[in-house]
């Protein structure tokens, strides 16, 4: 179900890239060269980044609790997580990113905000890895919008998940609505009562004990936007203000990579 997305991290980067996530040390062959990892990577207001214009990565860690975290080197807007949690809690969403996240965006890309109404197709394609001991969350593209176009507070939260052995907010209200790169869709719909916004979330309908190691998932947003009309709190009126690939950390122990983000909207 899972497929190696074609743009993956190749082996021998992946493996460096783990291994100075988890050891702070470079790969045998890049002993005596700079830290190219951390080449261009930025903090602000505590919040450490890297730019791949137009996207950006970031550690979004809203918790606190450690999260080591790596951008990568390459063309791709790739980073490198490593996490060591034993207990369940939602810890944090390290993602790479297209547009304005609550408002914040150091790419200045200006796709976004973009209103439903006026958009025929928003293809996205996300690829992941990960590894270690009894890791549980959630690979997933995550996205904001408003019902206006101001680049502030999320007003409603869309999610698709690719890889993962976590359960979402709310409650299943429908089952097998879409199947998009061989993957069949669940709707989830709650509110996130701390956050103060409604939540769709479209879970893969198989259900799997252990995290994939592996997957990709190429998709268009809009063909799940579209399966929203006429559900409560969405309309094609909203603006849609960011897409984000990343994942939900809820366990384990043990490292994930995003090997590629591509966004576009038309």
């Amino acid at each position: 179900m899972y497929s190696l997305g074609k743009y993956i991290l190749n082996r021998a980067a992946l493996a460096a890239a783990v291994l100075h996530a988890l050891t702070g040390q470079a790969a045998p062959e890049e002993t005596n060269a700079p830290d190219k990892a951390m080449a261009g990577q930025k903090t602000e207001a505590g919040r450490p980044y890297k730019l791949f214009r137009p996207y950006f990565a970031w550690n979004n860690n809203f918790s606190r609790e450690e999260i080591g975290w790596q951008a990568g080197t390459e063309e791709a807007p790739q980073w490198t997580a490593n996490f060591d949690f034993a207990t369940n809690g939602l810890y944090g969403y390290p993602a790479s990113i297209r547009g304005w996240h609550y408002g914040w965006n150091p790419a200045n890309d200006d796709l976004f905000p973009k209103k439903l109404a006026d958009t025929t197709g928003i293809p996205c394609s996300f690829s992941y890895n990960c590894g270690g001991e009894d890791l549980h969350g959630d690979f997933a593209y995550d996205m904001f919008l408003r019902r206006d176009s101001r680049k502030a507070e999320p007003q409603l939260e869309v999610m698709v998940l690719g890889g993962n052995n976590s359960t979402p907010i709310g409650e299943l209200i429908a089952t097998n609505i879409t199947v998009v790169d061989g993957v069949s869709f669940d709707l989830w719909a709650g509110t996130n009562a701390p956050a103060g916004y409604f939540v769709y979330s479209f879970m893969p309908h198989e259900k799997t004990v252990k995290l994939p190691s592996e997957g990709s998932l190429d998709a268009d947003m809009m063909d799940f936007f579209r399966l929203l009309e006429g559900r409560p709190n969405f309309s094609t009126g909203m603006y849609l203000d960011v897409v984000e690939a990343g994942f939900e950390i809820v366990r384990g122990k043990g490292w994930v990579t995003c090997g590629w983000f591509s966004c576009e909207a038309n």
